[in-house]
């Protein structure tokens, strides 16, 4: 008896057990929006530590990504056919990027900062900028 009451009380347990375990899925989808820009050598300007850069109008890049959010910048000298994320050097030119509430500047300089270096800036030019929204956590 003390045998079938044992195999009794070990299905039940193991049909309580393993049909009570579910697996969960969560879709996590974090939004983000994109927008490619598209830039020739005559745009670039000059600053005052010689320093070649181009200033991009961009209205969606709100307080909330400056504060909160993430900005990624890419860019590409191929028509879009490869990116190359900044910062990066390339051909001796180092790309960097700041930003600030609706507008990114993109930088090309000398990676080394040598004073009378020329730095070849690109002829055409695609810019990726990516914003995404995040959960800030202080």
């Amino acid at each position: 008896m003390k045998k079938i009451l044992l195999a009794i009380f070990i299905g039940t347990a193991t049909v309580a057990v393993t049909s009570s375990c579910t697996k969960e899925y969560y879709d996590t989808v974090v939004p983000s929006i994109t927008m490619v820009y598209e830039r020739t050598a005559s745009q670039w300007e000059v600053d005052d530590l010689d320093t070649d850069y181009v200033d991009l109008n961009v209205p969606e890049l709100t307080d909330y990504y400056v504060n909160q959010g993430i900005v990624n910048v890419a860019i590409s000298f191929d028509d879009e056919e490869t990116y190359f994320a900044v910062p990066t050097t390339l051909d001796g030119v180092s790309y960097s990027y700041d930003y600030t509430t609706g507008s990114v500047r993109i930088y090309a300089q000398d990676p080394i900062l040598e004073d009378g270096v020329p730095v070849p800036i690109p002829q055409h030019l695609f810019i990726k900028i990516s914003l995404t929204e995040a959960d800030f956590v202080q």
